[in-house]
């Protein structure tokens, strides 16, 4: 059985509730399950203990930011939608390219 949602109360800048109320309203979700699927999302590539975190390269903050800079707009934006895919949505993508 998945675990009992927990309530707690979030403040919010107005400006950032109101995006997030627009955005939610674009995907047609909630404002909490659109807040939760970002959370979760932006969660993804977090270690979820000390042995994953030993797995990050040390320099991939640098590498990031140095590749970043390089990418054209068109490609910013095939990573941002790429990164609103699920796991498995990733997948199906990245094997329908090859």
């Amino acid at each position: 059985m998945a675990d009992p949602p927990h309530r707690f109360v979030l403040r919010l800048p107005q400006g950032l509730h109101q995006r997030l109320r627009e955005t939610a309203a674009h995907y047609r979700r909630s404002l909490n399950a659109e807040m939760v699927a970002r959370l979760e999302h932006s969660l993804g590539g977090v270690p979820r203990d000390a042995v994953e975190s030993q797995l990050t390269p040390a320099l991939f903050p640098l590498l990031e930011t140095s590749f970043r800079g390089q990418i054209t707009d068109e490609e910013d934006t095939l990573i941002r939608l790429f990164r609103r895919l699920s796991r498995r949505q990733r997948g199906a993508l990245v094997e329908l390219l090859r």
